[in-house]
């Protein structure tokens, strides 16, 4: 499936190569965008969008044509990539033209044609499409720049639906959408993160338009951009083109049902391999474990999207006998697979950015990703599994990402967690909550056994214990590293704790097995981690890991601050301490609990050892932006906690 967010190269050109023009290309419209008032914006904005105006134009036959205009202005030289514009197409879209036009402060004119504009290919080695993209740099990009494109684009949809973002990371001016419809076709207009707004009819089209809109902010653990941002989704409707169209969850869900088709049948090298994977004499949620980490493990990721096929699956025979396949393809083969032991599974599309979709969303083909649910069979699984989803008919559905190899079955990605997905039934689809995990599902508990000595250094060892997220987080950093990358993974972690220090030795325990809980081992010595002071030792019971988060203290917030999900992270540190020492002050304990969250730490004397223990449990995913306030209490109690430090004296 089609990646929502692609990874542009950025292409160095020489200024030589700039075509420049003189002032006569340049067109009225923009050069009147260009003489306009300025309007003042914040110190740290670094461009706006003055206008970005889009027709588009719907054709009897389903063929859409868009004609769009989009201008800004570069206010800080870190704005200047507005002057750079990247136009995607492939075998169902032509790029009819492409223009390009910068005006400098200084009053001098630039154009680009289609001829100049660079092309590049979406292919990889693990991805090979028809997408390819249009490349334009404009010349001229400086400060007070402005810099504008046109261009007309025509495609075939394999939905009939489109979609106005007019809300961007900078301001926007002005925004403008007008519709042309044939006759007999009809349309619906869902508005997102922003106000509906009736169209104004003008000569048999429809417009919408806004202006001044605020940028959307840049903050630290914000929900993702297409979460936040204003937009209209259109969607057409025709009596004579259905099989394009869709009003409902459940008609998106027929579509996809359709599409995938045949593509689930088997073949006797298939079954042969569940049989020898799968036997019938396992315990059933067994023989789903063992197919489940085929699909994970065996078939490798690679997606080969050619038209249709960024949306159809492959046929399983096809992905199972070449070993590979992107996200659909893994869960049409998982798919196939089950059916041989008589176990059902079901597509599903899901979007790898929580919040993109909600219960609110409207039914739209806006997923990057695709997964599946597995109906479990009553009792074939002892204990409850976190991505268990309840469904009223249904019952009991496992969901699970074969995509994803560090999260076992049982578990969901934490960024699947508490999103939305489109389940595809025999009877459509239907918009589902996916699950979300409790804190003990997510649970690191980092155990220390160490001995300070009388020049302040500190010597011992580390063990860490991960389950769920934290594990799967763990095993991608650790598991195919290097000895030389994770000492210096663990170099930079320590590093900001420990000052001058030494790792001795770096043990990592279950790495494969994703059954088991991950375990991380070291042991270091560090140097002057004590401070002296005259006759007293002053030592940090908290030795390693910083639990608070980072909220920007000048700046007030715009958006909630976004969990990877809930988790529960513990410490337990044990200090003996040098000989001839005791202990002499204690820090205070400390103990918070807001309405999402609980953070307790406390430290003891025992005798000859220092002990010290914290607890953290964050029960969301998503703080709302009115319980911010809590949050930096939170933040601030749990940093106070964790420089606050021990006195010890010598004993005599």
């Amino acid at each position: 499936m089609r990646k929502a967010t692609i990874k542009v190269i950025y292409i160095l050109v020489l200024a030589s190569l700039f075509p420049a023009l003189a002032a006569a290309g340049t067109p009225d419209w923009l050069r009147a965008l260009a003489q306009a008032p300025q309007k003042k914006y914040a110190d740290d904005v670094n461009s706006v969008v003055l206008l970005d105006e889009q027709e588009v134009t719907v054709r009897d036959a389903g063929d859409i044509v868009i004609h769009r205009r989009i201008a800004c202005r570069v206010l800080r030289p870190e704005g200047k990539d507005c002057a750079e514009f990247v136009l995607s197409f492939d075998n169902e879209t032509k790029i009819n033209s492409l223009h390009g036009w910068s005006i400098t402060a200084k009053g001098q004119e630039y154009e680009s044609k289609d001829k100049d504009a660079l092309e590049s290919s979406l292919s990889s080695y693990e991805v090979f499409s028809d997408v390819k993209y249009k490349i334009m740099l404009l010349p001229g990009a400086e400060v007070g720049t402005v810099a504008g494109f046109e261009y007309e684009r025509k495609k075939r949809p394999f939905v009939f639906q489109d979609f106005w973002a007019f809300q961007k990371e900078s301001p926007v001016e002005r925004s403008r959408y007008t519709l042309r419809l044939p006759s007999g076709w009809e349309y619906r207009a869902n508005w997102l993160n922003h106000s509906e707004q009736n169209p104004v009819e003008q000569n048999g089209s429809y417009v919408w338009e806004v202006s001044d809109i605020p940028r959307i902010e840049r903050e630290y653990q914000r929900p993702p951009e297409r979460a936040l941002a204003g937009q209209m989704i259109v969607t057409f409707f025709s009596e004579r083109v259905k099989s394009q169209t869709f009003k409902s969850w459940k008609d998106l869900g027929e579509w996809e049902r359709q599409l995938n088709l045949g593509t689930q049948d088997s073949s006797p090298a298939l079954q042969q391999k569940v049989q020898e994977l799968a036997p019938s004499n396992l315990p059933m949620f067994e023989r789903i474990k063992a197919l489940a980490r085929f699909a994970q493990r065996d078939v490798r990721y690679a997606a080969i999207e050619i038209g249709i096929g960024g949306l159809k699956p492959h046929p399983a025979p096809e992905i199972f006998a070449h070993r590979y396949g992107d996200c659909k393809d893994k869960a049409t083969v998982l798919i196939t697979m089950l059916a041989q032991i008589g176990v059902k599974g079901y597509f599903m599309s899901v979007h790898t950015d929580r919040g993109v979709f909600t219960d609110k969303t409207p039914p739209n083909e806006g997923f990057n990703h695709a997964i599946l649910a597995i109906q479990l069979p009553d009792a074939s699984y002892a204990k409850p599994l976190p991505a268990v989803y309840e469904h009223p008919k249904l019952g009991h559905l496992l969901i699970f990402d074969p995509t994803n190899e560090w999260v076992p079955i049982g578990q969901l990605p934490d960024y699947e967690q508490d999103s939305f997905a489109l389940l595809v039934t025999d009877d459509g689809g239907e918009l589902i909550h996916l699950p979300v995990g409790a804190p003990e599902t997510n649970h690191l508990t980092r155990t220390a056994q160490v001995k300070l000595l009388t020049d302040g250094t500190l010597v011992g060892e580390v063990e860490e214990v991960s389950s769920g997220y934290p594990a799967a987080m763990s095993r991608r950093r650790w598991k195919d590293a290097s000895e030389k990358d994770r000492r210096k993974v663990l170099e930079r972690i320590l590093g900001t704790n420990l000052g001058s220090f030494q790792v001795d030795n770096i043990t990592v325990t279950n790495a494969d097995d994703l059954d088991k809980d991950f375990i991380l081992h070291y042991k270091f010595t560090a140097e002057r981690y004590a401070k002296n002071a005259g006759a007293l030792l002053l030592v940090r019971p908290r030795l390693v890991g910083e639990f608070a988060g980072y909220l920007d203290p000048g700046k007030p917030r715009h958006y909630g601050y976004e969990m990877r999900a809930p988790f529960w992270l513990s410490e337990r540190v044990e200090i003996t301490l040098p000989e001839g020492y005791k202990v002499d002050e204690l820090p205070t304990p400390a103990r918070a609990a807001p309405s999402f969250a609980e953070y307790t730490s406390k430290t003891e004397d025992a005798g000859n050892v220092l002990k010290y223990s914290r607890d953290y449990k964050m029960r969301t995913t998503l703080i709302p932006v009115d319980k911010i306030d809590q949050l930096k209490r939170l933040f601030s109690d749990i940093t106070m906690d964790e420089k606050n430090m021990a006195v010890l004296k010598k004993a005599n």
